[in-house]
């Protein structure tokens, strides 16, 4: 058992880095994004993963450092761990503009839907569900998925009646 415990051990320290930073470093914080509701997003090559740089103002046990947020994340508690967390480098040549204003206390970002560019029914099992294919405006960037109808009609109610009657006005012309 100690044997492979061991084993197990020597792989995972293959590939674990321990990270330390000093007070007065600068580092960038990690951000994660959301599409819809409490959804990660599935297609975020391209969109930013950290934000920042902050300074370290003082280390907390062995993997906590406080940072030193702007007054619009005064709602945030400023102790990260330090998976949250990247050294930077350069100081002021990759800033990330502030954050956006509707930053959640577990840093996520909500999308919102901006128009259904397709239909179509996907068949599961006896069933068919509808789906519509949604464009998602998440803080400036567009992402596209498909999201089962139903189920927006019950996230997004008054953004899905507000569509119908518009579609409703270009009918009656």
């Amino acid at each position: 058992m100690k044997e492979s415990q061991d084993r197990q051990k020597s792989y995972a320290d293959r590939r674990r880095k321990d990270l330390e930073f000093e007070v007065g470093d600068m580092v960038y914080l990690k951000t994660v994004t959301y599409k819809g509701k409490d959804r990660s997003s599935k297609n975020a090559k391209l969109s930013p993963r950290y934000m920042g740089p902050y300074k370290i103002l003082e280390r907390i046990g062995k993997v906590a450092y406080k940072l030193e947020l702007p007054s619009s994340m005064a709602q945030f508690h400023n102790v990260f761990h330090v998976s949250l967390l990247r050294k930077c480098i350069r100081n002021q040549d990759n800033v990330v503009p502030e954050p956006p204003s509707d930053l959640r206390e577990n840093l996520t970002v909500e999308g919102r839907p901006v128009q259904i560019i397709g239909r179509k029914t996907k068949p599961e099992g006896r069933k068919n569900i509808k789906m519509i294919q949604v464009v998602w405006d998440c803080d400036g960037e567009e992402e596209t998925t498909w999201e089962p109808e139903a189920r927006m009609k019950a996230e997004f109610p008054k953004w899905f009646d507000k569509l119908t009657e518009d579609s409703g006005r270009k009918t009656r012309r």
